[in-house]
């Protein structure tokens, strides 16, 4: 009977090791992948989840299978194994392609990933390989705010005292609502009382960032309020005519705030 090299793995700590071994595999062993997830994150701002790892089936460790997603219990999407993987290769002695890489929309906020894969060798029998709890970012509060002002552009109007896409924005009423769909803080219905809240900090024109807000002052006092996009630009809800625009910083009379 020909000798037949078998992979033996113990989940340890997060960790595989697996040594080959000389001698006849039994079924069950055979018919079992081994993986593990590297990384998992998700973006609960843009509800983004993105998991790496990797996956082999012991018998066939040359082939590509199929690895399965499920977010706590609830299956979000699959990845075959086609990302090389030169360290687990030479760590496992394989040849060919074993890591696999998922983003997918998801909304809810996860707790556990778990793995899963029939293997090269078998078609119905699903065998958990690993699981992991994700790690929750957010985009910087300027990336979320220049992201939620943009959606408004061309689709949102202008009214007097507005502050929801659905009635119309003023300006005010604009950066009001941005912020809060951001989750950067609260702003008043007014572009002057906006300025001087205590969290708002001048910075020099040089020095703005993206998501800061850009006064635009007369006697001292703001009359009107628009957000920084950078490079000399700016979202706004202007006039009624334009509505909510994209347009160009167009005063040399104003003062840039950051909300911190």
């Amino acid at each position: 009977m020909p000798r037949v090299p078998v992979f033996v793995s113990a989940l340890l700590a997060g960790a595989v090791a697996a040594t080959v071994l000389a001698g006849p595999a039994t079924a069950a062993t055979a018919a079992r992948p081994v993986g593990r997830i590297t990384a998992a994150t998700q973006d609960t701002f843009n509800h983004r989840l993105t998991i790496r790892g990797w996956a082999f089936d012991r018998v066939k460790p040359g082939s590509k299978i199929m690895v399965r997603v499920y977010a706590d219990g609830h299956y979000v999407g699959q990845a075959r194994t086609t990302v090389v993987t030169p360290r687990l290769d030479k760590k496992f002695r394989l040849t060919g392609p074993h890591g696999f890489a998922l983003t997918v929309a998801y909304t809810p906020t996860a707790r556990t990933l778990t793995i899963r894969a029939t293997g090269a060798t078998t078609s119905t029998t699903l065998h958990t390989l690993g699981s992991a709890a994700p790690k929750h970012t957010q985009p910087a509060a300027g990336t979320r705010i220049v992201t939620v002002a943009k959606r408004y552009v061309g689709h949102a109007k202008y009214r007097d005292g507005g502050a929801s896409p659905k009635s119309g924005f003023d300006c005010s009423g604009y950066t009001k609502y941005v912020f809060a769909v951001a989750k950067v803080g609260t702003l008043p219905h007014n572009a002057e009382a906006q300025r001087r809240l205590k969290r708002m900090h001048a910075v020099s024109a040089r020095n703005a960032k993206a998501g800061d807000l850009v006064f635009y002052l007369s006697g001292g006092s703001a009359y009107h309020v628009a957000i920084y996009a950078g490079h000399g630009m700016q979202y706004a809800a202007a006039t009624p005519r334009d509505g909510i625009r994209y347009q160009k910083v167009w005063s040399s009379a104003v003062q840039y705030r950051r909300y911190v």
